[in-house]
């Protein structure tokens, strides 16, 4: 969420303190800021405002209430909202049909409405948190939703016939949207109508029938209460998700409904002096829902592990606008109705903890009660784990969104990821792919890998294991289908598990059997076994013995983002084998800093009959590499040039 500098200030009579400092102290306290930007007239902040703050935070008025809890000296300043009345009486009503959808909907009629262009101070608020300007009165429902978190929705009162409705949509019903999108609607979707046909989306998204425009000078103003849940239902169903929609999937407070029409209205009529209220309805007058919760004292101190006082605790709540009394040592706590974050004692604690300020907690170490038994599950996993990892595999994890499966989702969120993965193997046949394409830059001729993870299948949720080997440069006569089953067999001999092998006639695959039922297959994919592992924990007896591993002395290094460049170059160099050095040092001396490895793949010697000459051939695979930028292949072509160019200078090396 964006937050305008300027417009927070406005929230307080004392001066902020600069905008990075203002982003610390949220940082700190509550919300992590994800940017600052400054532009010609502001400064934003990028907020991100998570779930358990949304229904009071997602609003500027949110925001500054945190900064002047978390920083006491700064007085917060709620924003002067004028009460209205009207002579005239509810001329229009709305009628609620969906309850189930809407508790409370405020309807205003409002006359002698000037829409014009908006004044500056708007235009630049707006422009600062990338909004575009419409008009007037669009802007200003935009500015007191951005402002104090209340959507609002305005219509052309000529072009509305009869009274407003709160009704489910009829199935297969259309609307065009303001933005001129033809939606066909389920009875799901929630709609505002009039008598005769759909206005809006309810919550979601405005309607094109009765669109405010530069002709219109009667408005009916909507500010609501509409349920999270359902929502959320309409949002997925039509495909909108905007800035509107997420304050009503995040339940704001139902008590701002009449504050943002308030709101609305007062500065409206600071724009249009002759602006009349022709009539207020209210479906559901103000009624305050508040919860107590009550919490020793010494259940905080003891939940934070914190040596804060007693005046510490109660300060800490009072400032963040929660009503306490003391009744010895317990605390009754009275909770605003949108502060729906605070449920149980120890949300309290959380409270008090951040406020008072987590970076003053020190670290303990918690107390050892016992010894406990380790589940099978975890130590069967670990051990195959740790296992594999000293026969040199390396462990991977794989998306369990796919685009094929048994079980299949409702609302994917994109349309390579709409099941849920049955198996392991098409994961780690496709990532032995992705990972061949770096086997030169990691000095690498086969690829080993491994993965421990759940599938779907009919049968319900599973523990599979999944071991997948490639090459990048086989050797005579080697097979990855060799490898896995010597693998195979190594890893049963680990398990002591009475595991069945049912091999193939070639012995190179085949099937893993455990208690007369099939667990495991093996190079049903080229190189690859799937195991399934419910069916072993605590079947397991494994030593408890530990693993050896080797020492070794270890540099690390950032990887570069940028791809690399491999290139081959073989020289003859006279006399026999063992000049290799000389031949590297060449390559070093021309290559430079973007040779990030070189590896001597083939040696031969040879007489040449013409001369009885004795040379010995060096071939080299050199990989490129730049930590700045995408190297091109004319770059390594004047590399390797240099490289060529020397060798054949010298006496008796000839580049092949």
């Amino acid at each position: 969420m964006l937050i305008s500098y300027r417009l927070l200030q406005t929230y307080f009579k004392k001066t902020l303190p600069t905008p990075e400092e203002v982003s610390r102290l949220l940082s700190e306290h509550i919300f992590e800021i994800e940017g600052i930007e400054k532009n010609s007239h502001d400064v934003v902040l990028d907020v991100n405002v998570l779930p358990d703050r949304a229904p009071y935070c997602l609003s500027h008025q949110g925001v500054a209430s945190e900064f002047a809890s978390i920083v006491p000296e700064y007085e917060f300043t709620p924003r002067v909202i004028q009460s209205i009345s009207s002579d005239i009486g509810p001329v229009r009503k709305a009628v609620i049909e969906a309850e189930a959808y809407c508790d409370r909907y405020i309807l205003s009629e409002l006359m002698d409405v000037e829409v014009k262009e908006s004044p500056k101070w708007l235009t630049d608020y707006l422009d600062s948190l990338g909004q575009r300007s419409i008009n007037l009165v669009v802007d200003l429902t935009n500015f007191v939703m951005l402002d104090i978190g209340q959507p609002l929705h305005a219509f052309d009162a000529g072009k509305v016939e009869g009274n407003i409705k709160v009704r489910f949509a009829d199935e297969g019903e259309e609307i065009t949207t303001l933005d001129k999108r033809q939606i066909k609607l389920t009875s799901e979707v929630c709609v505002i109508s009039d008598d005769k046909k759909a206005l809006a989306i309810a919550g979601v998204k405005g309607g094109h029938e009765a669109e405010v425009n530069k002709q219109t000078n009667h408005i009916l103003l909507e500010s609501a209460h509409f349920i999270a849940s359902q929502v959320r239902v309409s949002s997925g169903e039509v495909g909108i998700k905007n800035d509107s929609s997420k304050r009503f999937e995040n339940n704001v407070s139902r008590q701002k409904s009449k504050e943002g029409m308030l709101y609305f209205i007062s500065l409206l009529k600071k724009e249009c002096p002759e602006l009349l209220i022709n009539s207020f309805f209210d479906s559901a007058p103000e009624k305050v829902e508040e919860k107590k919760i009550e919490v020793a004292l010494s259940f905080i101190k003891a939940v934070l592990g914190a040596e804060i006082t007693d005046e510490e605790i109660i300060d800490c709540l009072t400032r963040n606008h929660l009503r306490v009394v003391r009744v010895g040592e317990k605390l009754s706590i009275t909770i605003p109705e949108e502060r729906k974050d605070l449920e149980i004692p120890e949300d309290i604690c959380d409270e008090v903890g951040r406020l008072w300020g987590l970076t003053k907690l020190k670290g303990v170490l918690p107390k050892n009660h016992g010894t406990y038994e380790a589940l099978s599950s975890l130590s069967l996993r670990n051990s195959i784990s740790n296992f594999l990892v000293t026969k040199g595999y390396s462990e991977i994890y794989s998306y369990s969104l796919t685009d094929k499966g048994y079980g299949e989702i409702l609302n994917p969120l994109a349309s390579d990821k709409n099941f849920v993965r049955d198996n392991l193997s098409d994961a780690m046949e496709e990532k032995l792919g992705q990972n061949l394409y770096f086997a030169d830059l990691l000095n690498l001729d086969k690829i080993k890998l491994f993965e421990i993870g759940k599938v779907y299948t009919k049968g319900g949720e599973k523990t599979h294991l999944s071991i997948g080997v490639s090459y990048k440069r086989a050797k005579k006569g080697e097979k990855v289908n060799d490898e896995i089953k010597i693998l195979r067999d190594e890893l049963v001999e680990f398990l002591n598990i009475p595991i069945q092998t049912v091999c193939t006639v070639d012995d190179s695959g085949g099937l893993l059997n455990y208690e007369g039922k099939t667990i495991g297959v093996i190079n049903k994919k080229e190189g690859v076994l799937e195991l399934e592992l419910d069916a072993l924990f605590g079947a397991s007896s494994l030593s408890d013995a530990p693993l050896k591993f080797e020492q070794k002395n270890v540099l690390y290094k950032p990887v570069s983002e940028f791809p690399f460049i491999s290139r081959d170059i073989a020289v003859f160099v006279p006399g026999d084998a063992g000049n290799e050095e000389s031949v590297l040092q060449v390559i070093k001396k021309n290559a430079g800093a973007l040779m990030v490895r070189s590896d001597l793949f083939d040696v031969f010697t040879k007489i040449f009959k013409e001369t009885s000459e004795v040379k010995t051939s060096y071939a080299y695979r050199i990989v490129f590499q730049s930590y700045d930028k995408t190297l091109t292949n004319e770059e390594i072509d004047i590399v390797i040039k240099k490289i060529t160019e020397e060798m054949n200078s010298r006496e008796g090396w000839q580049v092949r």
